[in-house]
């Protein structure tokens, strides 16, 4: 008993502690940003352009675009000694008529694909890029939003 009476004090005074617990201020995350620096040392090329996908299925979806689906395998090389990050969403295709499509978040999904990609030191990483376009048009060239660059689709 006599053990336990100091465990039984201290359990009293914790529990008639009149103020509370300061709670935290909640952790906001901030937003990446790629910079002129992150430009000039990831290089992208587009490998191969697949067009022409009338449904997409995966693991744990299947989906029927609006119009075509195109899969864009792009290989992404960082040439600095740090790493950098670069999102999928800030590469959009440009078709024939000249209209800009955004990647299908959907079909990225239902692949498994990232959005956010963090390259190691001299690491290339490849990936594909989905986009919905519609039938009667092809794709015409990859643009990269951030860093205002094209790059050239193969033939």
């Amino acid at each position: 008993m006599r053990r336990l009476l100091p465990l039984l004090l201290l359990l009293a005074a914790c529990a008639s502690d009149p103020t509370p617990a300061a709670t935290p201020p909640p952790v906001t995350p901030t937003e990446y940003l790629r910079t002129p620096t992150d430009c000039a040392k990831l290089a992208i090329e587009a490998l191969t352009v697949d067009p022409g996908h009338g449904y997409l299925f995966g693991t744990h979806a299947e989906w029927l675009p609006k119009g075509q689906l195109v899969r864009i395998r792009v290989a992404i090389t960082n040439t600095d000694n740090t790493f950098h990050t670069t999102r999928t969403t800030d590469y959009q295709l440009d078709d024939a008529a000249e209209v800009a499509h955004p990647v299908s978040n959907d079909a990225m999904a239902i692949k498994r694909q990232p959005t956010d990609v963090t390259i190691g030191a001299g690491n290339r990483l490849e990936l594909d890029l989905w986009y919905d376009i519609p039938l009667d048009t092809a794709p015409k060239l990859l643009r990269d939003t951030i860093c205002t660059i094209t790059i050239p689709l193969p033939s």
